[in-house]
């Protein structure tokens, strides 16, 4: 018995295997023809293709531009005026209610401000109602509940990435919390040649604000550009930075009860995040060599971990924040009372707001209320206002009053 194989075309590129049959060769079934498939059609081009959407003009006035031809109207909400010198409040907020843009020629809408201070900045557009990042501009930074656009006014030295600066790495860590339930993540910044080397280095916990994440000290915050530069001019030993998720949900709300500082993440900060990275990451694991810091939300939390565990941090930075007056009286009755009870010293407690900072006057009222406990609180007030031009500025002047102790590890 002879088999034979028949191959019959069904395509360009494929063919279909008959089935085996016996005796004399068959004549191949015509399969019926089959119109070709239709061109590849690119879209027509359009005015968004190569429109560029910001552009940070000499006179470091910025000009803004999104394609939307049907919209009936766009607004602009942009951080950087609030960081102009000698503008009054009502000026450096403007930007939060919105600037409109203009019309023009083939959809696309523009509006420029400025000047804007050197810095990085967060922008969104508003599109009929709808609040959008720039769809042209790749560059953004994580909030608790939405995303923003990042722009940037060159000069700002301390916090640029730089050519010939060696650059560390901020890495996304995700971990399992006995705290809070579900899975957590943090960023976690390691020095130039942290990969490469052998040794310990000391830690410094970051807090963000309410309504931020993870994400915001790494990105609008510059954390990693900053320690580059302070490491890269002998400023500051390298360091490890944790970034963590200060909220325990995806809701920014206050528990009815629960006084702000006072939720699952203090639990989740020291009993799970510290000693996850003194298990995961070469660090000098004791008092001496461990700090912690916060902007606004963050600053209230670092404020009441630093005091309730005051045997895990030597170092406290509190930025923008302060107790509410409210509850001053039940944090003098807790948290005082614990660092009072630890008999412990703080080699460095170092608290800034700006001049129209909306924390100010809580910042004023606890710094008192800490001096009167006995601790040596190192106090200032810089210009500006409640926002993330003045927290890089903090970290710059802070992280270099770091681990100046037995820093020889």
């Amino acid at each position: 018995m002879r088999f034979v194989m028949k191959f019959i075309p069904i395509s360009p590129v494929g063919v279909l295997c008959l089935a085996l049959s016996s005796g004399a060769q068959q004549a191949p079934t015509q399969l019926a023809a089959q119109a070709p498939p239709p061109a590849i059609q690119m879209p027509a081009p359009t005015p968004n293709d190569t429109l560029k959407s910001v552009e940070v003009q000499p006179d470091r006035h910025v000009r803004f531009r999104i394609w939307a031809p049907g919209a009936t109207e766009v607004k602009l909400h942009a951080e950087g005026p609030e960081a102009t010198p000698n503008i009054t409040p009502q000026e450096a907020y403007k930007g939060n209610s919105g600037v409109p843009l203009v019309k023009g020629d083939q959809g696309i809408w523009e509006v420029s401000i400025g000047p804007i201070e050197p810095g990085i900045y967060r922008y969104t557009f508003n599109v009929d109602g709808v609040s959008t990042t720039d769809p042209r501009n790749p560059l953004t930074s994580q909030s608790l509940t939405h995303s923003s656009s990042l722009y940037e006014v060159p000069g700002a030295d301390f916090m640029e990435y730089k050519a010939g600066v060696p650059h560390g790495a901020i890495a996304a860590v995700y971990y399992d919390s006995s705290a809070i339930p579900g899975g957590r993540r943090m960023h976690v910044y390691t020095p130039p040649g942290y990969e490469a080397g052998t040794a310990r280095l000391p830690v410094l916990y970051l807090l963000h604000g309410g309504g931020d994440s993870d994400d915001s000290w790494g990105t609008v915050g510059r954390a990693g550009a900053i320690l580059d530069n302070l490491i890269a001019g002998g400023k500051v030993a390298p360091m490890i930075v944790v970034m963590p998720a200060g909220h325990t949900s995806t809701e920014f709300r206050l528990t009815r009860g629960i006084r702000m500082g006072h939720d699952a993440f203090n639990d989740d900060l020291t009993k799970v995040i510290v000693p996850f990275i003194d298990a995961h990451y070469r660090t000098v694991a004791d008092r001496d060599h461990r700090a912690i810091a916060g902007l606004s939300m963050g600053g209230v939390q670092a404020l009441n971990i630093a005091l309730a565990d005051a045997t895990d941090f030597a170092y406290v930075g509190v930025f923008s924040s302060g107790w509410f007056p409210n509850t001053i009286k039940e944090e003098e009755d807790t948290d005082v009372a614990q660092y009072r009870a630890s008999r412990k010293q703080f080699r460095l407690f170092w608290v800034n707001a700006g001049k129209y900072d909306i924390a100010l006057q809580n910042s004023h009222a606890t710094v008192a209320v800490l001096r009167e406990a006995g601790i040596n609180v190192e106090e200032h007030e810089s210009g500006g206002f409640h926002a993330w031009n003045n927290w890089r500025d903090y970290l710059n002047q802070f992280a270099p009053l770091l681990f100046r102790v037995n820093n020889s590890h």
